[in-house]
């Protein structure tokens, strides 16, 4: 998940691949709005193959809510990804966010991703081979300020200068820039 700018308009769930995984003129079943269909990483500087979400699925806005669950499904028939803001109804397997801490699933939950209703995004292997270019995967969390994808839609945001320059004179702006989790949980298909 990834979002630029003043991270307003959504989640933007992305593949990022090397040459010959495409999202172009592919069905998909999804609640999420298709955006680049190329996911190989030199195109388009790195954006990758992207789904959008509505506004309440990151930042302000899912944070107003009280944050959510961000669930995924790998399998080599394709990718697809899931936000429940707290208090939907998430389907089986997983627990509702409690209102301050404690459990995140019931004792002995098997996630059942056929009881979650269509994903924000949806990848199929129709036009990209995920078994081969998706392995050995980590969960990579940080805070890229001006990176290329960042740096591509500056201009176009309506934030003002450049995006080096608000940066280094406005620390203050990113005074509440952080990542809060309350678990990571990983199942694997038996």
């Amino acid at each position: 998940m990834e979002a630029v700018n003043n991270a307003n308009t959504g989640s933007l769930v992305a593949l990022h691949t090397t040459a010959g995984c495409t999202m172009e003129n592919v069905q998909r079943r999804m609640t999420g709005t298709p955006g680049q269909g190329n996911c190989h990483n030199e195109i388009n500087y790195n954006t990758g193959c992207t789904v959008t979400g509505p506004p309440a699925t990151y930042g302000p806005e899912f944070n107003a809510a009280g944050g959510g669950i961000v669930a995924l499904e790998w399998r080599d028939e394709g990718i697809r990804a899931w936000v429940f803001g707290r208090g939907q109804d998430q389907g089986q397997g997983l627990t509702a966010l409690p209102a301050a801490g404690g459990e995140r699933a019931a004792p002995g939950a098997v996630p059942d991703p056929s009881t979650w209703g269509p994903p924000l995004a949806d990848f199929p292997n129709t036009s990209c081979d995920v078994g081969r270019h998706f392995r050995n995967q980590s969960i990579v969390v940080n805070i890229d300020l001006c990176g290329p994808l960042a740096k591509a839609t500056y201009a176009s945001s309506g934030c003002p200068s450049t995006c080096e320059d608000f940066v280094a004179n406005n620390p203050s702006a990113f005074a509440n820039a952080y990542w809060e989790f309350g678990a990571f949980q990983v199942y694997r298909a038996l």
